[in-house]
């Protein structure tokens, strides 16, 4: 392919509809823009203040859209390389590199076959080239033409030219909703939205913007997915308690097993948050208390937290950091 020729408008218009078909987010013209702002001659099309304008080659294009998944959190990594020059270059004078040599030459052989038979649906059952590569080389076999399978998948979800993607999304997500919207109505998940923590996840430092009921909604979305039942609170006048989590199977008459408090915010947590916590554990009659922040304890809090034995846990940045990992897709 060569060069494309197109107005700002017009390279506006095509990555952010492919952010909104490939990630489901929805992005502003200044949101593009920041994301995209190092991208070379992309970044000066779509800067406001530039020419307006301008031409660059499709292999550009192609990487600017692999550029924009990754920064969004869609895809695990910004390489453009296909997977099957990926597995060539992993397994190079390696002792699996006859492996990846027979499954390149039995995937054309496969894929050759494949489409010269009808398909149902426009699927492609690979099950007979996994059987033949296990056949062949045992697990190693099987776990390289999965790699191969999967890597195939991703190269053509994050194509520019192509209408595969991973997941079919029902709706969109404005990215602006994650810092400025108290809302937590998600078709995707629970309470959090689950392209809101892949952004999260690849774009960490942007916690610290999001909206605090977002921040709630995040926390709970976590507790749920590990088996509790949450109970989450109104946001405002909840008494200092935001969530209520409860064993899966617990009793309606059960006091809390968790009580939680979340903070996202820069300054350290104080003692007397954790003195506060304390009382609405005792006062629930709950087995403990936990503090999520997207910051850390002060010596102070974590002093008074040891001295006089409360039941009340810290999840401060880090923790926070790992949660978003565990559950991004």
């Amino acid at each position: 392919m060569g060069g494309i020729w197109g107005s700002r408008e017009f390279f506006t218009d095509a990555l952010t509809e492919i952010a909104g078909y490939k990630a489901g987010v929805v992005l502003t013209d200044r949101e593009l823009f920041e994301i995209m702002h190092d991208q070379g001659d992309v970044a000066m099309i779509l800067d406001p203040d530039g020419p307006g304008g301008g031409r660059i080659h499709s292999s550009s294009f192609s990487e600017a859209v692999v550029t924009l998944l990754f920064r969004l959190g869609n895809t695990p990594t910004d390489s453009n390389m296909p997977i099957t020059i990926e597995l060539f270059h992993k397994h190079r004078n390696s002792e699996l590199e006859k492996v990846q040599q027979d499954l390149m030459e039995a995937y054309l052989r496969f894929m050759e076959s494949e489409l010269n038979k009808p398909q149902e649906n426009g699927m492609i059952d690979p099950r007979p080239l996994m059987r033949e590569m296990h056949e062949r080389h045992g697990l190693p076999g099987s776990r390289m033409t999965m790699e191969l399978i999967e890597g195939l998948g991703r190269d053509m979800h994050r194509s520019a030219w192509g209408k595969v993607r991973n997941v079919e999304w029902k709706d969109t997500v404005e990215l602006t909703g994650l810092f400025k919207s108290a809302g937590l109505v998600t078709q995707h998940s629970h309470f959090f939205d689950q392209r809101y923590i892949d952004y999260l996840a690849q774009n960490f430092e942007m916690i610290d913007s999001m909206h605090w009921r977002k921040f709630e909604g995040f926390t709970a979305e976590y507790f749920e997915r590990e088996g509790y039942r949450v109970a989450l609170g109104p946001g405002s006048n909840d008494g200092g308690v935001d969530l209520r989590v409860y064993p899966a199977d617990a009793a309606p008459d059960r006091p809390p097993m968790i009580l939680v408090q979340c903070k996202r915010q820069k300054a350290k947590i104080d003692k007397v948050l954790v003195k506060s916590v304390f009382a609405d554990v005792f006062e629930e009659e709950a087995d403990s208390g936990l503090i999520v922040t997207t910051s850390t304890m002060s010596p102070g809090a974590e002093a008074t937290r040891t001295a006089r034995s409360y039941p009340v846990e810290a999840a401060d940045r880090t923790t926070v950091k790992t949660w978003l990992d565990k559950l991004r897709s």
